[in-house]
């Protein structure tokens, strides 16, 4: 079982440790350009290059879509729950608890996990989820729709092109399968590599509520997940995919989404640094608990 586990999780917290090194001991990281550049070109050449090559058929991209719809939403349940019982700002702290890093940490454990079919899945939680961040989410902390920003949005408009692509059942011809391969293969470490530069930047100013928030981000997620799979009798990778993504710890662009909107920045900070450093504990159980 150690040996199961050791390749999904290892190469992970190798490229993790890697951004925190580099974030540590270099003069400057260009956060912004490696983030437009995954975003806009590493994530959609993902995405359209391996949901249009993968053997996947349209009824299993439209359960994993359900799927994670479901997750959501009960995720969104817990944490209101958890908020009131604890008093926490629901709009600050509730988006955080609801939105896992399913980008980061989510596709390399699912691809690592489960190959090429657990990668395909994990792209629809991965789209689903950020598509809702980027509209739901930025709305309820900015109080405002954002409008045109997510029209231009190449992940959106990828992931669109995704499902047309697989509805169809559409071949990529060879060059531009390679050439899409070759574009994704950069995104899975690059967002490695970012996260552990980022995990640098964030700061703790209460360890204590930190803590709290990152096992109630964990426990929520982890519990949608385990109520999800059994709602909805999930099998096989799916069953994996969603349990996966619930147990990974709160996205950095919670943060960074929290800064730019002031919706106590320093508060979310310490539930996604928390969060991370407690996954790395919880997610090897949870691969256990799936082989």
């Amino acid at each position: 079982m150690f040996a199961t586990i050791t390749p999904v999780i290892v190469p992970i917290i190798v490229c993790i440790v890697l951004g925190i090194w580099w974030g540590r001991s270099q003069p400057s990281f260009p956060n912004a350009f490696v983030g437009d550049l995954v975003m806009k070109i590493g994530a959609p050449a993902l995405i359209i290059g391996t949901l249009g090559t993968t053997e996947l058929q349209l009824k299993a991209l439209l359960d994993v879509i359900v799927a994670a719809l479901v997750l959501m939403a009960i995720t969104a349940v817990f944490a209101v729950v958890v908020c009131l019982l604890c008093r926490w700002p629901l709009r600050d702290i509730g988006i955080p608890l609801v939105v896992g890093n399913s980008g980061n940490m989510g596709l390399p454990l699912c691809l690592f996990a489960f190959g090429p079919e657990g990668l395909a899945l994990s792209l629809g939680v991965f789209v689903l989820f950020s598509l809702t961040h980027f509209t739901l989410g930025s709305a309820l902390l900015a109080a405002e729709m954002p409008g045109r920003a997510l029209l231009k949005s190449p992940v959106v408009w990828s992931g669109l092109l995704a499902v047309l692509l697989v509805a169809v059942d559409f071949q990529f011809p060879l060059t531009l399968s390679n050439t899409l391969n070759l574009l994704g293969g950069m995104a899975i470490p690059l967002m490695l590599l970012t996260l552990g530069v980022s995990l640098v930047g964030l700061k703790l100013k209460d360890v204590a509520t930190a803590v709290a928030m990152g096992c109630a981000r964990i426990v929520v997620s982890v519990a949608a997940g385990v109520l999800t799979v059994a709602l909805l009798d999930l099998e096989g990778v799916l069953r994996g995919v969603i349990l996966l993504q619930a147990a990974t710890p709160a996205a950095v662009f919670n943060y960074l989404l929290a800064q730019q909107y002031r919706r106590s920045p320093e508060a979310v900070a310490g539930l996604v640094m928390a969060s991370t450093l407690i996954s790395f504990a919880t997610i090897p159980l949870v691969l256990v608990f799936l082989i």
